[in-house]
């Protein structure tokens, strides 16, 4: 590793997921990605300093540098069919900031906010006011609500009729909302794990009554997104061009280039279909000749389901309560994946079933088995709070028994600081703090060596206290 691969990219492929109403949450490949977010967080590494602009509506620019352990940079850019995501300006007067990212943008969709990550909130424009300048960067403004005293208070009060139990209800939902609606800031939305969908799954335009997608907007055949990253010091180029070739079929290419005594270039190609009920991928990868299948399939009725989330979050009091007394928002899934290696003459498979609560909190429950490898993998991601959310995961090997327990945390003290946790026999404990000062992102991690932890005696030494802590790092995010 040269240095930590910034955020802004992947975040703004997200975006452009979202603008062509894509569900990249609905694929075997993110099948346990709920639980991979607060379990296999990745830290900085050494210095970095990075920096993120948009050009233009649809066209965006990234500058890396890493000044520890080693002098490295990199450049990129990024252009796409829809504008993707744009900062407000922050002005002085008592105007309200208008936002940056042109007529389309608001057109295309019905919240500004879920559209730009910034900028005006659903709440703000029904009591007529707007966030100004630096409030806008930080989503939608909050309303002023007294923090819970008890988690489980609103499945309590959606069981009860009498009037001041609807009372704690609305009190209970209204704050609840609210921290879902933190999480379209720009920290929430590179950083949080997918816990916080309940949100994205209740926007109008994914569910809306007696319709299908495809009948609610045009279509997005013809969508592209243009990606391409330079690596100087290591003479090497990586770059992607995914094409929407329909409402519900994508053609993604990517590849790297390696320059110098020893030229290289490899290519995966992946042809993939998403819909409400399923999903599949076809892969194709030039080094070693490795072909591969994945598939999902959604059990239930998935519309409804969507369309319970929409009013919960979007409804009115008594839809929300109706909602939360059906108690009927489980999601059960299973996929599988087999791939080929040509060059090996060797292969693999995997399958894999998944339960999901949506509300009132985020529960799920996934399991996962290899059965060439003997590996089965079961984990559990629990939402305890609306801005607090817990995972574990339990990996076993039937043929050699080994076996390792990981826990973690994702805790977002407010809307500019969130904190994880992670820990794991193996590789010990981990620590990742964000925080959003302006339109930058700090990021700390730390790292303790496992072994060490473990030890009844603390090191005293310097030397000591070097291989207890297994890596630092500093990284500082910039978007202009």
């Amino acid at each position: 590793m040269v240095f930590t691969s910034p955020d802004y990219f992947p975040f703004l492929t997200r975006k452009f997921h979202q603008a062509t109403h894509w569900d990249d949450c609905n694929s075997y490949a993110t099948f346990c990605k709920t639980s991979q977010a607060i379990l296999d967080f990745s830290i900085p590494y050494g210095l970095s300093v990075s920096t993120g602009r948009s050009v233009s509506n649809s066209l965006s620019s990234q500058l890396v540098f890493s000044m520890i352990p080693r002098r490295a940079s990199s450049i990129g850019y990024l252009a796409s069919s829809r504008p993707l995501f744009a900062l407000p300006p922050v002005s002085k007067s008592t105007a309200p900031a208008a936002a940056v990212g042109a007529p389309e943008v608001a057109a295309d969709t019905p919240a500004l906010s879920d559209q730009m990550d910034v900028g005006v909130s659903a709440l703000a424009t029904e009591h007529g006011t707007e966030p100004q300048g630096e409030a806008a960067l930080a989503g939608p403004s909050p309303l002023p609500l007294a923090p819970l005293d008890r988690s489980d208070t609103l499945v309590h009060a959606a069981a009860s009729g009498s009037s001041s139990s609807s009372s704690d209800f609305a009190f209970v939902r209204g704050q609840q909302v609210q921290d879902e609606q933190a999480s379209t800031n720009l920290l929430h939305g590179i950083r949080s794990g997918i816990w916080k969908c309940n949100w994205d799954i209740g926007k109008p335009e994914l569910c809306e009554a007696g319709q299908d997608t495809s009948m609610q907007h045009p279509s997005h055949a013809g969508d592209y997104l243009l990606l391409a990253q330079m690596y100087p010091s290591l003479s090497s180029m990586t770059g992607s061009y995914t094409l929407r070739r329909s409402e519900t079929s994508e053609l993604a290419i990517s590849g790297i280039s390696v320059a110098g005594s020893q030229p290289d270039l490899q290519l995966v190609i992946q042809h993939a279909i998403n819909r409400r009920q399923w999903s599949s991928e076809a892969m194709f990868g030039t080094s070693g000749g490795v072909f591969g299948l994945r598939g999902q399939y959604n059990f239930g009725d998935v519309r409804a389901l969507d369309e319970a989330a929409s009013a919960y979050y979007r409804g009115s009091d008594l839809d929300a309560k109706r909602v939360a007394r059906a108690k009927t928002h489980g999601r059960f899934s299973v996929g599988s994946e087999i791939y080929y290696g040509a060059q090996d003459a060797s292969g693999g498979i995997s399958v894999g079933a998944r339960y999901r609560y949506d509300l009132p909190l985020f529960s799920e429950l996934t399991c996962v088995l290899n059965p060439i490898m003997g590996h089965l993998s079961l984990a559990w991601t629990q939402q305890m709070r609306p801005s607090l959310c817990t995972a574990a995961r339990y990996d076993f090997n039937v043929f050699s028994l080994n076996s390792e327990l990981a826990a973690g945390v994702e805790w977002q003290l407010d809307r500019n600081s969130m904190v994880k946790a992670r820990w794991s026999g193996s590789e010990g404990l981990r620590f990742l703090a964000d925080t959003r000062v302006g339109n930058m992102v700090f990021s700390v991690g730390l790292a303790f060596n496992g072994g060490m932890l473990g030890s009844a005696k603390p090191p005293a030494s310097p030397a000591g206290i070097r291989q207890l802590v297994q890596s630092f790092g500093l990284q500082l995010q910039w978007f202009l």
